[in-house]
């Protein structure tokens, strides 16, 4: 059970599956040159304010280069 927690393992096909997106989403995010947490906790704050907002434009929309 520590493994898990310390290795990022999952018990259920659910959150693999869940921490597999929330990985492909952060490394695109990076990849963009974006702050993924900035860009995570915009979408959720859009998601708060309209649930039936698409978050996609706020996690990858380009990012501003230097």
């Amino acid at each position: 059970m520590i493994a898990r927690k310390v290795s990022f393992g999952s018990i259920t096909d659910a959150g693999a599956k869940v921490r597999s997106t929330l990985t492909t989403v952060a490394a695109t995010i990076k990849k963009r040159g974006g702050n993924v947490g900035e860009r995570i906790k915009e979408a959720l704050d859009l998601f708060a304010r309209n649930s039936k907002a698409d978050p996609f434009e706020v996690l990858f929309s380009p990012c501003n280069s230097p």
